[in-house]
């Protein structure tokens, strides 16, 4: 191994510096004229969105591209792009169009987890367009115990919000209505559940209905109300042929005695040859022994439940107050067609899952050293990480997953002696395709590649006794000092998730600066917007 050189770094920070980038690279790019501006003028303006919905997880964006154009439908630039939104966020990527007339932004969902549509109002001078962005994903399910009840039983009603990855949606408010003769709202707690006492069910047979509305989707579910002489569900028609359990997170912290906070979704999905909902399918969700016991239990405690009109039926796992090995909980969704099939404690057709309940990672940090090292046939540098998660005494935690991702904010372009232009990623939506408006300098291509810098574990992506873990960036020669990258290492626990990141720029080994690859620009010299 040898040290890196700091000549270069210092170089190029001051370079940064000069063009008043501060600690981000300048992306700013400047014609060089002087004189008298003309007046911009704005016939038309065209838009353009990579999609038209996005999903409610929090990560999900729409692109929006707008184009000015003048009265010869030729583009303009220099004109200011004004975007406002009723709800979400729109970030712009570039506020004035570019020399194709073209200027871009994000839109995204902010806090809000709930469905609707984002309306935004688009100005550029002088013209507007409204835009409509569909926010999508909130899932409402209604599980209700006991699922047939007599007359006159008490029935509890366990609730569940979620997103499009399933994970649960806290303090959302739930209305909930239905002829089983109950009105009431009852809010998500960090888990995205609520329950709600629905009182003793009607003293006639029959079938009733509970109603739920949050998100800004609306859920229902019967309840079949049975006489002891008979009548209930009807049986589920199969064949099922392809039945699923996801559980959602499936890392959570164990509990405190007496709590029940830290849980984990159960989601049971069955369906025909057709991709078919198939309803009634009659489902007990167990834990397979030995399991941890200390507290832990599903929240159905035994009982049957239904699947509803989209063949879902779903529960929770508490955990109780000891940790597991990574992976160490197995739970089984026992199913059947009939409610026969799957009495006293039968169990012959069922699918399962796996969870880790660990110690909480309230803190991750990342780490580095100033060394670098060569990859193989002296084609690429190496330059590792280390990953630390601790709880909050500060004690390392063990079998934490961690998830790390590299993201190449900005690439150089320019001599490799003299103050470099930097710019912005290409691929502004990191779809890794060439869409319409990012090829920003013309070259019929994305820049940078995102291959030109990767990340991979050195080991497992689980933390060992010592609560650390090793990851990597790779990079081939030629790119050094040519790109901007940050690394992002995050792991999730209860819902709650502890992140860090950190920004380098590509390096190089002492010596390789006198024939190294990347003493020729890998990008050009040309501007930003120059395909040279």
């Amino acid at each position: 191994m040898r040290y890196l050189k700091y000549v270069l770094s210092l170089v190029i920070v001051g370079a940064l510096a000069a063009c008043g980038g501060g600690n981000l690279p300048d992306t700013t790019t400047g014609s060089g004229s002087s004189g008298t501006t003309p007046a911009i003028s704005v016939a038309s303006l065209a838009f353009q969105l990579d999609k038209n919905s996005i999903n409610n997880s929090g990560t999900d964006k729409a692109v929006l591209t707008v184009t000015a154009l003048n009265s010869s439908n030729n583009p303009v630039s220099g004109a200011s792009l004004a975007v406002a939104v009723d709800s979400g966020v729109y970030t712009p990527v570039s506020a004035t169009t570019d020399s194709s007339g073209q200027a871009s932004g994000n839109i995204t969902i902010g806090s809000s987890k709930a469905n609707r549509n984002i309306n935004a109002t688009v100005s550029l001078g002088g013209k507007s367009v409204a835009v409509v962005v569909a926010v999508v994903g909130g899932q409402v399910t209604l599980t209700p115990l006991p699922a047939t009840p007599s007359p006159g039983t008490p029935v509890t009603l366990s609730v569940k919000v979620a997103d499009s990855n399933g994970a649960g949606v806290p303090n959302v408010p739930v209305q909930l209505t239905g002829t089983l003769g109950f009105n009431q709202t009852v809010t998500t707690d960090v888990n995205g559940t609520a329950s709600a006492n629905l009182g003793a069910a009607p003293n006639t047979a029959g079938t009733y209905s509970i109603i739920a509305a949050g998100v800004g989707v609306t859920a229902e579910r019967d309840v079949q109300v049975v006489s002891t002489t008979g009548g209930g569900i009807p049986d589920a028609v199969g064949p099922i042929s392809a039945p699923s359990l996801a559980i959602t997170p499936n890392t959570i912290a164990p509990n405190t005695v007496g709590s029940t906070t830290n849980r984990a979704g159960l989601r049971a999905v069955f369906q025909n040859a057709a991709n078919q909902a198939i309803q009634n399918v009659r489902v007990r969700f167990e834990i397979v022994p030995p399991g941890l016991g200390s507290g832990e239990q599903i929240s159905t405690v035994g009982a049957t439940v239904y699947s509803d009109v989209s063949g879902v039926a779903i529960a929770d796992y508490i955990a109780g107050t000891r940790s597991s090995p990574t992976n160490g909980v197995v739970i089984r969704a026992c199913y059947g067609l009939t409610d026969a099939s799957i009495a006293n404690g039968a169990c012959p057709q069922f699918v399962t899952a796996t969870l880790t309940v660990a110690g909480q990672p309230l803190s991750i940090t990342l780490g580095d050293n100033n060394l670098l090292t060569r990859g193989n046939n002296s084609l690429t540098y190496i330059k590792q990480f280390d990953v630390a998660v601790a709880d909050s005494a500060g004690v390392a935690v063990a079998n934490a997953i961690v998830s790390a991702s590299v993201d190449i904010t900005y690439y150089g372009k320019g001599s490799y002696a003299a103050a470099r232009t930097w710019c912005l990623n290409e691929d502004t939506n990191r779809n890794g395709f060439l869409d319409v408006g990012e090829d920003v300098n013309g070259n019929g291509k994305l820049d940078p590649r995102k291959a030109d810098v990767i990340l991979s574990f050195t080991g497992s992506n689980v933390t060992g006794s010592n609560g650390r873990t090793t990851i990597q960036v790779e990079y081939p020669q030629n790119v050094a000092t040519w790109i901007d990258y940050t690394v992002k290492v995050t792991t999730s626990v209860a819902g709650s998730e502890g992140t860090d990141q950190k920004s380098y720029i590509t390096s190089f080994i002492q010596g390789d600066d006198t024939n190294g690859s990347f003493l020729t620009p890998p990008y050009g010299v040309g501007g930003c917007t120059n395909p040279n």
